[in-house]
């Protein structure tokens, strides 16, 4: 996860990062601001998942900021430090969409507990964005009639597409939707021609292509994290097996075409 701090107290700014680098329940890269002007500027090259920022800075408050960096289309995620307890400003975060609201001298424990929930929403946030185009690939042309599969198959289908990027398996899902895992492995064989772990992977290889081509700031590490690989050496795997290439490879050669159908 990309986290952007920004107050233009140096010495808290300093400590939230450190705070950040030095946790163990989440990984992260921290960059530091200390006024709007310089956190914009970083904003647009980093893209940060989370901005954490004061509330009370020169030139530009931090709610000012936060409109102006949505309204960029730049973060989704917002946390605001502040030293002053006034319902006006709580008010106004809310408004704004703010994920918390922490009050200064900093809770170290409740930050981590925050940041921590935005890192494993993460993977759902980056499912919701639609309509990327894929290389025309062989492996991504594989389409197939579902008006003929039956419900259970359906309910299977749409519990892997809202949940690939768990670590999720036949028993997990079949608890979930009171199905019993013979059958959907029976069932997801008969009806598309392939495996489980196929489906399961052929999802999370698509969202990965997809990740790799339009989140250009985002490294294979966290692309292999967000598509339900806990290791990059799980994703690296996968691309040789299925694309016959690496990762970087497959960023490197396809990146341009898809900017230009954007």
């Amino acid at each position: 996860m990309k986290i952007l701090v920004i107050d233009d107290e140096v010495n808290i700014a300093d400590g939230v990062c450190n705070i950040l680098r030095n946790q163990t329940e989440f990984t992260c890269r921290v960059e530091k601001a200390y006024n709007s002007s310089d956190a914009i500027k970083i904003a647009k090259t980093f893209l940060p998942d989370l901005i954490i920022s004061d509330i009370v800075m020169q030139n530009m408050n931090g709610l000012d900021m936060i409109k102006k960096m949505k309204d960029l289309n730049i973060c989704r995620f917002f946390i605001i430090l502040s030293g002053y307890d006034k319902f006006p400003y709580a008010q106004e975060a809310l408004r704004q969409g703010v994920y918390d609201y922490l009050l200064k001298p900093i809770d170290k424990l409740r930050l981590i507990e925050q940041c921590s929930a935005i890192y494993h929403s993460l993977p759902q946030a980056y499912t919701c964005k639609k309509n990327r185009i894929l290389p025309n690939l062989a492996y991504f042309d594989w389409h197939l009639d579902e008006s003929t599969f039956p419900s259970s198959l359906i309910k299977v289908l749409n519990y892997l597409r809202k949940n690939y990027m768990k670590d999720i398996n036949l028993n997990m899902i079949g608890e979930e939707l009171f199905l019993h895992p013979n059958y959907i492995s029976k069932i997801v064989n008969q009806n598309m021609g392939k495996s489980f772990p196929d489906v399961l992977e052929h999802l999370r290889i698509c969202k990965a292509a997809e990740l790799l081509l339009y989140e250009e700031n985002m490294s294979i590490s966290e692309i292999s994290y967000l598509v339900g690989y806990n290791y990059e050496t799980r994703l690296y795997k996968a691309f040789n097996k299925c694309l016959n290439c690496t990762p970087a490879d497959f960023r490197k050669k396809y990146h341009a075409s898809s900017k230009l159908e954007e």
